[in-house]
């Protein structure tokens, strides 16, 4: 039924994504976060909402607008499922700040494929990144991403190469010719902070999602894989870029210091594109309805262990 039902893209089916973001967005918040009840946390809370709520529609925007699907709701509910499994991530403001502006890199590094406005695509690109990094240091290894999408969408030339660092580093000078007028120049520091202290991997809270993710990716990426290869057509390209998008984001995780399942934002992006064109390949439909809800099932688990 839940397959049949997101086959399509409809707006009843955007409506019942967003009344579910809704209701997990608010059990998460009065469950996970530690608040005093007024206007103040009732004010931060509605913008983190809002912003979620934009981030969900960038991610719907790009996957349209790049056709790195079919015409379907999969991949929209499982950016929801993965942020239902990691309600972490839902109260992690700085990595839902630094995601959207990292979405909006996605969006002009993805659209690279077409040949209008290289150039401004490429500078802006470079820019999210660059804010993104200085709210994220790690942030700084997405631009391979864009280095990845020159190469791949054959954009190589060495005004293309040196473009997205112009980008990269244009809010970062701005930032520190800020400070610098404001004589607080010594606050200017992009630390990476790391952390390979997996201990909390062991909660069953984070092991079971994690491994029901990461499992579902390795089962899923080879057939998948194959079957886009074998057709002749230019979402080749575009697929690729996923595959090295998905690896830095696992790459980023590794040596995050915060290990509580909200750095795990990184991979819903490219890992809900890539199960969706899994279960659109998948003929047997009992499987695609066994497939989500195995998902929807693990969604669950955080909030009632």
């Amino acid at each position: 039924m839940i397959a049949k039902f997101f086959n399509k893209t409809k707006p009843i089916n955007t409506l019942i994504e967003l009344v579910f973001l809704i209701v997990i967005y608010t059990i998460a918040t009065f469950k996970l976060v530690e608040y005093d009840l007024n206007f103040q946390f009732i004010l931060e809370r509605t913008v983190i909402f809002v912003l979620l709520l934009f981030t969900v529609f960038a991610v719907n925007f790009i996957i349209r607008k790049n056709g790195l699907t079919k015409n379907n709701s999969y991949t929209l509910l499982l950016f929801i499922l993965c942020i239902t499994i990691f309600p972490f991530s839902i109260i992690n403001n700085i990595l839902l700040i630094t995601h959207f502006f990292l979405l909006l890199a996605y969006r002009r590094i993805y659209s690279l494929r077409t040949g209008k406005d290289t150039k401004e695509k490429l500078f802006d690109s470079g820019f999210w990144i660059g804010i993104a990094t200085l709210i994220y240091p790690w942030s700084f290894a997405y631009m391979v991403l864009i280095y990845m999408a020159i190469y791949i969408f054959n954009k190589r030339t060495f005004r293309n190469v040196l473009i997205p660092l112009i980008g990269f580093f244009t809010p970062i000078l701005l930032y520190g010719v800020y400070l610098l007028a404001m004589d607080d120049f010594n606050n200017f520091q992009l630390h990476l902070k790391y952390s390979f202290q997996f201990l909390n991997y062991n909660s069953l809270k984070l092991v079971i999602p994690i491994a029901l993710i990461l499992g579902y990716l390795l089962w899923v990426i080879f057939p998948t894989t194959a079957k886009i290869i074998a057709v002749n057509n230019e979402f080749r390209t575009s697929w690729f870029l996923l595959l090295v998008h998905l690896l830095i984001g696992i790459l980023i995780i590794i040596p995050s210091p915060v290990k509580d399942g909200s750095e795990f934002l990184f991979l819903f992006f490219p890992a809900s594109i890539i199960l969706a064109n899994y279960i659109q390949i998948i003929e047997e439909r009992w499987f695609k309805e066994v497939f989500l809800y195995l998902f929807l099932l693990i969604a669950i688990i955080p909030f009632v262990i």
